[in-house]
């Protein structure tokens, strides 16, 4: 099949549904803890939370097995994996079995998560690729939400009917087994930075640096929106739940609209945004009203969905085509320990300066931001990179 049209397209993009599916289920907790009440509810906890160190543990492993396997045989395992292991709670009440279904579906989705971007690098360039990593993150932050409301309604048959929201990854297993040929072509190498070889390079030790203190920020900006309400006075938890999914409605629009953010700014879209997120974070911090805290976090979700692209999109440009998945999975173990650090690493820093108060973390997400924003600034400018876009211009198809 033609890698232009628009099945095809629709077939590479449907395996990033799955990659943040295992949250999904978390309003399970409170039910599954009710029959199997012998259990803590750390340990029940421990069913959401083990899907994480799956994904961790297989996105190392995944160049490995993609080495041995090839690329469309190790996503269609992960599919398989995780279609499997997902539904399994539907047909147990065993603690243990379920604990380790739920390792399995994480393992399955670390085998592709990698390549849920990489693949998108090798098989496009230009344009056309910047805006297919755009509708990925679009992609994935739609569907993750469309999960969670399918897991409300299958949650008035029980718990365990909940569990069934995971079969329908057996629709991406069927489209991307039959629609994406087995052999993956050798890209039009736009950037090569080492011909035929996998190397770390430089781009990488950023992008994955970036990306851990990107979402050390993110997760605390999201994790303690509640106790800010709270402190401040203006929201209740269920305001903070309402705004918090500002972050991923307005990422949803900027992710769509990321090839022609990227073909305005260009190399610059990351600092940019990066900028922007930093400023609703510092409105944040200064507000004093729900509604105001509303706009701030729409603000910061549009931005999230120009930087997490942007930071994809210039690790393709400047990897070379068998690098790719290496690349994305060194992003990705940045991603998820940002995510696991975030609670001790802003701890640690309101340690440092004797602050105890729930808006001292916004202070500090906020300069963490700045300084995010100037770094990126600074390699826009300084090293741009021999394939980078100058702001404004046009990039080489």
């Amino acid at each position: 099949m033609n890698k232009h049209s628009f099945w095809f397209k629709v077939a590479l993009l449907s395996i990033a549904t799955l990659t943040n599916a295992a949250a999904a289920v978390q309003v399970t907790v409170p039910l599954i803890h009710q029959t199997l009440a012998g259990h803590s509810q750390t340990d029940i906890e421990l069913l959401m939370s083990v899907s994480s160190l799956g994904i961790l543990i297989f996105v190392l492993l995944s160049p490995l097995v993609t080495r041995l396997m090839g690329n469309k045989r190790t996503v269609v395992l992960g599919l398989l994996v995780s279609v499997i292991a997902g539904i399994t709670p539907m047909f147990t009440e065993n603690y243990t079995i379920v604990l380790a279904s739920r390792f399995l579906f994480g393992a399955g989705v670390g085998l592709f998560n990698s390549l849920s971007f990489s693949l998108i690098s090798i098989y496009y360039t230009g344009h056309e690729r910047d805006a297919l990593i755009g509708y990925r993150d679009a992609a994935a932050a739609m569907v993750t939400t469309l999960l969670t409301w399918v897991v409300g309604f299958l949650m008035g048959g029980g718990w365990h009917a909940a569990f069934g929201v995971y079969a329908l990854g057996a629709i991406p297993l069927v489209l991307f087994g039959l629609l994406v040929p087995d052999n993956t072509p050798v890209v039009e190498e736009e950037h090569v930075t080492a011909s035929g070889h996998v190397r770390i390079n430089g781009a990488m030790i950023f992008s994955a640096v970036f990306a851990f203190f990107w979402f050390t920020a993110y997760f605390g900006i999201t994790v303690k929106m509640a106790p800010v309400f709270a402190e401040r006075g203006y929201g209740t938890a269920a305001d903070a739940s309402f705004v918090t999914g500002l972050v991923t409605a307005f990422q949803f629009l900027s992710s769509l609209l990321f090839g022609q953010i990227k073909r305005l700014l260009g190399r610059y879209s990351i600092a940019i945004g990066a900028t922007l997120a930093m400023t609703m974070v510092f409105i944040l911090i200064q507000s004093q009203s729900l509604i105001l805290s509303a706009v701030a976090v729409a603000g910061y979700g549009f931005a999230f969905g120009m930087v997490m692209p942007g930071i994809f999109s210039n690790l393709a440009a400047e990897t070379n085509a068998v690098s790719q998945t290496l690349g994305s999975t060194m992003m990705l173990v940045g991603i998820n320990v940002g995510v696991s650090a975030s609670p001790y690493v802003l701890k640690t820093l309101n340690g440092w300066f004797n602050q105890t108060s729930e808006i001292a973390n916004y202070v500090i997400i906020s300069f963490m931001l700045l300084l995010l924003a100037i770094v990126a600034f600074m390699k826009a400018t300084i090293r741009p990179g021999r394939h980078a876009n100058k702001l404004g211009e046009t990039a080489h198809e």
